[in-house]
């Protein structure tokens, strides 16, 4: 029985499920629990649906 690996996505909702408030992201003193990640990047996706449902462009801008 083969199991295929899960994508980035799948193991973080993975662990946003068994362990929401552990830490997932520190910075100085700005902490978020994999929940408040999680949720964050729903509202996000979310956003972009819209976007893209509206026929706006959808970009990513990295420093």
């Amino acid at each position: 029985m083969s199991t295929s690996p899960l994508t980035p996505t799948e193991a973080l909702l993975h662990v946003a499920k068994s362990r929401p408030y552990f830490p997932a992201v520190r910075s100085g003193n700005t902490h978020w629990s994999y929940a408040a990640l999680w949720n964050r990047i729903r509202q996000l996706s979310g956003h972009i649906d819209y976007l893209v449902e509206a026929g706006l462009p959808v970009g990513l801008y990295t420093k």
